[in-house]
C-alpha cells in the first residue's frame, strides 16, 4: 500500500475538506487457471482502491472510497461510497455492499483461503441453493449504519429505499464470534446465523440461512475448516449444502495458500459441485500480487 499526504486544495474534486487528508492507494491483480469439469481457461482479475479520509477537530471522520474492478483489459467501478464516523458509530452511503454483507465474515463461505468458484454445474447466473449470504444490493444507492462495539456487541442495519432492508447483530466473547442477520424485501424474508471459533489450531466457521418466499422455503448451510501449517502455508476445506423442496445442492472445496513473498501468494484448489442431477469436479490455480 502506498500512502500520500496531500493538502486540501488537491482534494476539492473529491469533496474531502479539512486541513489535510490522507490518500491511500491499494489493490491486487491475479492471473488464474480454471478447469470447470468440461474445459480449461485462463483469466485475469483484480481491484484498485482509492481512499481519501480526513478527521475534524471535533473527532468526526470522513471517508470517500472508489474501488475499480479489473477483468482482463476492462475496468469498471465496483464500489463508490462515503462514510462518516465518530463516537456514534459509522454511517455509510453509496453504491456498495450493505451492512449485512460487510459484517458476515464469520460465515464458512467467507473463511476459506481462496474461492475459485468455477464449475460447469453452477455456471454464472445459475440457481444455487448453497449460498448462506444475506440479501445484498450494490447496484443501487444504499444507506448503512454501524453502531460502536460495546463489550464485543455491535448492531447494524442497511437499506435501499423502497426495495430491501437488512439488520444484524454480532457478538464476540472468549474467542467465539456470533452473528444473526435478517433481511426482507417484497415477497422474500431471510434469516442467517453464523458462528466462528478456534480449536487445536483449527479455525472453524459455519453459517445457516433460511429463505422464505410466498411459495418456497430454501435452507442453506456451510462449514469451513482452516489450518495454518506454517507461516507461509495455509489450507482450508469448505462444505456448502442447500435444499429447496426435494432438490439438494452441494459444493466442497479443498484449497491451499502459499505466501511466496510479501504481497505475492499462490493458490491451488480442488472443488466438487452437485445440483442433484449432475456432479462435476473442477480445479484451479492462481498467482496474486497485492500492494
Amino acid at each position: 500500500m502506498r500512502k500520500v499526504l496531500l493538502a486540501t486544495t488537491a482534494l476539492v474534486a473529491m469533496s474531502i475538506t479539512g486541513a489535510h487528508a490522507d490518500i491511500t492507494i491499494s489493490g491486487n491483480l491475479e492471473t488464474n487457471y480454471n478447469n470447470d469439469g468440461t474445459s480449461s481457461s485462463m483469466g485475469q482479475d483484480g481491484n484498485i482502491t482509492l481512499k481519501a479520509s480526513s478527521t475534524s477537530d471535533s473527532g468526526l471522520s470522513a471517508l470517500v472510497v472508489a474501488n475499480m474492478g479489473i477483468q482482463g483489459r476492462a475496468m469498471d467501478m465496483e464500489d463508490s461510497y462515503m462514510e462518516l464516523s465518530g463516537d456514534f458509530g459509522a454511517i455509510r452511503m453509496g453504491n456498495t455492499d450493505m451492512a449485512g454483507d460487510v459484517k458476515d465474515g464469520v460465515l464458512g463461505r467467507n473463511s476459506d483461503v481462496y474461492s475459485f468458484g468455477v464449475n460447469s454445474v453452477f455456471p454464472s447466473g445459475a440457481t444455487d441453493y448453497t449460498d448462506t449470504q444475506i440479501m445484498d444490493n450494490d447496484s443501487d444507492t444504499s444507506l448503512s449504519y454501524y453502531s460502536p462495539s460495546i463489550s464485543g456487541l455491535q448492531v447494524y442495519g442497511g437499506a435501499v429505499i423502497d426495495k430491501e432492508q437488512v439488520m444484524g447483530i454480532n457478538y464476540s466473547f472468549s474467542g467465539f464470534n456470533l452473528m444473526y442477520q435478517n433481511g426482507s424485501k417484497a415477497g422474500l424474508d431471510e434469516n442467517v446465523i453464523g458462528v466462528g471459533f478456534s480449536m487445536a489450531g483449527v479455525s472453524i466457521n459455519m453459517g445457516k440461512k433460511r429463505e422464505k418466499t410466498v411459495s418456497t422455503v430454501t435452507n442453506s448451510s456451510d462449514l469451513n475448516l482452516k489450518y495454518s501449517v506454517s507461516d507461509a502455508l495455509t489450507v482450508s476445506y469448505l462444505i456448502q449444502k442447500g435444499k429447496q423442496g426435494a432438490t439438494k445442492h452441494s459444493k466442497t472445496g479443498l484449497e491451499a495458500e502459499y505466501i511466496i513473498a510479501p504481497g505475492v501468494a499462490a493458490y491451488v484448489g480442488l472443488n466438487n459441485a452437485d445440483n442433484g442431477t449432475k456432479s462435476d469436479d473442477s480445479t484451479g490455480a492462481a498467482i496474486v500480487v497485492s500492494f
